[in-house]
């Protein structure tokens, strides 16, 4: 099958008279979307695109990339039979030719796919996309006798009989031999002096071919692309269909995001996708000759994590990859650690961090301890997505435990001793602390509770028991959720009370009085300790939604600061390449120079602990203490935005084309890093982010005033919501 893209006609859109198939939705030309829709359905498949002599030349700009196309010019503009017969003498006679308008840029993938499959099955001369509809539209009219046989075509046709009406919409599969055939055959219509395929499918029926049709039940496909509003009303629904799809998408594609790759469990987070995902990591390794390292394997405390790490095991195992895979449920950057220790090639946790109970995720670190890099994910994904499941090579875990290449071990004993090293346990010891440990009921329990009591702390945890429905919250150590924690800080006389979230890679803390210190604070606690207190050298780097406190600290101490998007692995890459003493993250990650270069909540408690020993100093004391040298304090606000379809559109249409200036002040700066950034005058900012795993605006933002960022997010959301 070949496919022929009719884009000759002499439609123009807008002031700027551009040639209607070059008519941009969402910023991109529609050709180039409805070629991305051909390319995902028939893959290389050759393209014949029908240009015009006006056109042709600005087409082909637009498809420059795109591979396996020519171009054939129809000299007039004299429809598209017309622009069918110029294309059929590219194609050879046995084969079909589906025939594709350039402006069809609301054609799902799906109906696609639909009319391909019809064509096939039923070994039909031509199938056509139909519609059913009970309104009137200007196309060909479909018309059938009593057995649903259709035995007309009909363009500028009124129907005189009842509704629903069929219509012949766009796309059409045709036999070549037949075409030639018969288009000599088509006569001028005598309203528009053009040639319409319309009238060679019914000189082909008259002739006994066999025509079919596949419906498609969607009316948004039906909407033709006209004017400037029609391109308004095409963008409205691509960004819809995103919205919907979100559910059937994560069933049919494995995509990495910022923290691996997370879906729901038993949606698109399946044995099925974690066997892809496992053998493309093991091909991974293999075809760069680091295989032979082996692969550490952990998990968390998630619905069927330990079994998922199984089947992962097994995969590599069966890829002659051998695996250290631990005993217990385990926090991430404890697998980081290993990995370290070991020099492996590589290690996988199973984790959705602090995601909904419903979601589970894979993890992937590189040998040397690092997040996988986009080029790293870009592979595994690639390769996860076009392995057959039933391709892929597994061994039963006995018999590769059997064979020495599943070897079962406890991973938090060498992370302990490693802390003992790091941390000044005799300073703690003798400080007497009491703390309450909040581990949300993930896999930081044990590994924490040992260093703490190793430390000689007085020790109170909640929420230590696992519990894969996390207490009906997330694991995510937000305000909202530690409200048992934040209530015992009050209650009883403790020194801190520390969280982590469910694989222990975040922290927040509670200080004495009970008031929640975000992950935010927590960075910069940190860094004040370590220049003020350690007389350690360094700047620092944060993630675009971070706090800009961290920057008037960098600024009183003459050390520099990074700002990089969000996603550790931009973190930990600007550790590296710049020497920098912390890195952190808004939502709790924070990073060490000389330690593991990931995120790491176990640690940055520790850090915490050594700190409050070292200064025989209260939390709140040293917080205040920082204000007071920094001046001035930026305040921190957040806040999700739930978006259903419409909310989507409105959001969109906002970060494309912010305002001027909100809640009456002038926005000075615009940064598109990541999301949009919108920074004010007085250097308070706001930040606008979708999320890439849920339909989520996430909103963020700083000012000097305590309830100003707040106010600034809710008058989003107000102004998104009218």
């Amino acid at each position: 099958m070949k496919i022929l893209l009719l884009a000759a006609g002499k439609g123009t859109l807008g002031k700027s008279n551009v040639s209607k198939p070059l008519g941009k939705v969402n910023g991109k030309p529609m050709i180039t979307l409805v070629v991305n829709k051909l390319r995902n359905v028939l893959k290389d498949t050759e393209i014949i695109v029908v240009v015009n002599k006006e056109n042709r030349k600005t087409i082909k700009e637009a498809l420059s990339r795109r591979k396996n196309i020519s171009y054939v010019v129809q000299p007039e503009a004299l429809g598209t039979a017309d622009a069918l017969r110029i294309g059929l003498d590219r194609i050879d006679n046995e084969e079909d030719l589906l025939v594709m308008y350039a402006d069809t840029v609301l054609i799902r993938e799906a109906s696609l796919a639909g009319i391909i499959s019809t064509h096939k099955l039923k070994e039909c001369d031509a199938t056509l996309l139909t519609g059913l509809t009970e309104k009137h539209y200007p196309y060909a009219l479909v018309e059938r006798d009593k057995d649903s046989k259709i035995v007309s075509v009909i363009d500028h046709k009124t129907p005189d009989y009842p509704p629903p009406w069929e219509y012949y919409i766009a796309p059409v599969i045709i036999n070549s031999e037949l075409a030639k055939k018969y288009i000599s055959q088509v006569e001028k219509d005598k309203e528009s002096g053009e040639y319409y395929i319309s009238n060679l499918l019914n000189i082909m029926i008259t002739h006994g071919a066999k025509v079919e049709a596949f419906r498609t039940l969607d009316e948004t496909e039906y909407l033709g692309i006209n004017n400037e509003e029609d391109l308004k009303v095409a963008e409205e629904q691509l960004i819809m269909r995103k919205i919907e799809n979100l559910g059937v998408n994560e069933e049919r594609f494995i995509s990495f995001g910022t923290g691996g790759w997370r879906a729901r469990i038993g949606r698109g987070f399946t044995s099925r996708n974690v066997r892809k995902v496992v053998y493309a990591i093991a091909e991974y390794l293999i075809d760069n000759g680091i295989s032979k390292k082996g692969v550490v394997v952990g998990y968390d405390n998630r619905f069927l994590s330990e079994e998922f790490a199984v089947i992962a095991a097994e995969v590599l195992a069966a890829n002659n990859i051998k695996v250290w895979m631990s005993n217990k449920s385990v926090p991430t950057p404890v697998v980081t650690f290993t990995v370290l220790e070991k020099k492996a090639g590589g290690g996988i946790v199973f984790t959705a961090s602090h995601n909904p109970a419903n979601y589970n995720g894979i993890k992937f670190e590189t040998q040397d301890g690092l997040p996988s890099p986009d080029y790293i994910t870009g592979y595994i994904q690639k390769v996860a997505n076009s392995i057959n499941a039933e391709h892929i090579p597994w061994v039963s875990f006995s018999k590769g435990v059997k064979r020495g290449y599943i070897k079962q071990e406890a991973f938090h004993n060498p992370y302990l001793d490693y802390l003992e090293e790091k941390i000044d346990y005799d300073s703690i010891k003798k400080a007497n602390l009491k703390i309450c440990f909040d581990p949300m009921f993930g896999a930081g329990t044990s590994t924490l509770q040992m260093a703490l009591v190793s430390a000689r702390c007085d020790l109170v945890t909640i929420h230590s028991e696992r519990d894969p429905l996390f207490g009906g919250k997330s694991p995510a150590p937000s305000e909202k959720s530690l409200s048992r924690l934040i209530q015992n800080m009050k209650e009883n006389n403790f020194n801190v009370g520390i969280a982590v979230d469910g694989d222990a890679d975040r922290i927040a803390l509670v200080d004495e009085n009970g008031r929640y210190i975000p992950a935010n604070e927590v960075t910069l606690l940190a860094y004040y300790y370590l220049k003020k207190e350690k007389n350690m050298n360094g700047g620092v780097v944060r993630n675009i939604a971070t706090t800009h406190n961290l920057d008037l600290l960098c600024e009183l101490f003459g050390e520099k600061l990074y700002e990089v998007p969000v996603g550790f692995k931009h973190i930990a890459k600007s550790m590296i390449e710049n020497d920098l003493l912390i890195g952190g993250e808004s939502s709790g990650g924070v990073t060490f120079r000389d330690h593991i270069p990931e995120k790491d909540g176990i640690y940055t408690a520790m850090i915490i602990i050594e700190m409050l020993a070292k200064t025989n100093k209260k939390l709140s004391e040293i917080f205040e203490e920082i204000k007071t040298q920094l001046g001035k304090y930026y305040y921190y606000s957040e806040d999700n935005l739930e978006l259903d379809p419409k909310l989507e559109i409105k959001a969109e249409r906002f970060v494309e084309s912010p305002p001027e200036e909100i809640s009456g002040k002038k926005i000075a700066k615009i940064d598109r890093k990541d999301g949009l950034k919108l920074y004010f005058e007085d250097n308070s900012w706001l930040l606008l982010r979708f999320s890439g795993t849920e339909p989520l605006l996430r909103i963020t933002g700083e000012a000097f005033d305590p309830s100003e960022a707040a106010n600034n997010i809710a008058k989003i959301k107000k102004l998104l919501r009218s």
